[in-house]
């Protein structure tokens, strides 16, 4: 198969063809643009995506089948995060999945206090806590994110004196508690009943 490789034909594999995105693939007197492919004004049909590269003679169509799909993180999606850094009114997590599924390369986020609020975040999550939250913003490639909505917090809250995973319980004006130092705490915890399910099943551990 002829196609086109920085403007010179040349002669490829097309079992092991891989491009790389703005790469030509050929023209269109020879294939159509099909999934993963652009073409240009003069008629040039080039990748978008990184992958594998199919003729499909058949339909006379070019396409690039992406060897793995992005990673993107967009407003609205649904993450699974762990805490890493805990200030006042922010915190730093990072964002380990999103949608129901892990991610292979993980994003950073902020988490800000509620708005309005004048308590601190502090009692609400703490470092090394597993957050189900969702992204509100992305500004700047910086992405922001919120625990404040129902359904929405803490699914594994974790001690911050010993790293023990704490157990939710209900006394006085706390909801969590370390067994094995014996403190309680306060988290904005997910409704606790199926929290371990929930994160079992983001991490692929169940059906």
């Amino acid at each position: 198969m002829v196609i086109i490789s920085g403007g010179v034909y040349k002669m490829v594999d097309e079992k092991q063809q891989i491009a790389l995105p703005g790469e030509k693939l050929c023209v269109l007197e020879e294939f159509l643009s099909g999934r993963g492919t652009k073409t240009s004004v003069d008629g040039t049909v080039f990748a978008t995506v990184i992958g594998k590269v199919i003729f499909d003679r058949k339909k006379r169509e070019v396409h690039v089948e992406a060897i793995k799909e992005p990673d993107n993180v967009a407003v609205g999606d649904i993450v699974l995060g762990e805490v890493r850094e805990l200030q006042t009114k922010s915190a730093i997590v990072k964002i380990l999945g999103k949608n129901g599924k892990l991610l292979k390369h993980h994003r950073t986020a902020v988490l800000l206090t509620k708005l309005g609020s004048k308590e601190s975040l502090g009692q609400h999550v703490s470092v090394g806590d597993v957050v189900l939250a969702k992204v509100t913003s992305i500004i700047s490639g910086l992405i922001n994110i919120s625990i404040w909505e129902p359904g929405l917090g803490v699914l594994q809250a974790v001690c911050d004196s010993c790293g023990s995973i704490m157990t939710c319980v209900k006394k006085d004006k706390y909801n969590v508690y370390c067994p094995k130092c014996r403190k309680f705490d306060t988290r904005k915890m997910v409704a606790p009943h199926g929290n371990e399910k929930k994160l079992l099943s983001w991490l692929g551990l169940t059906s």
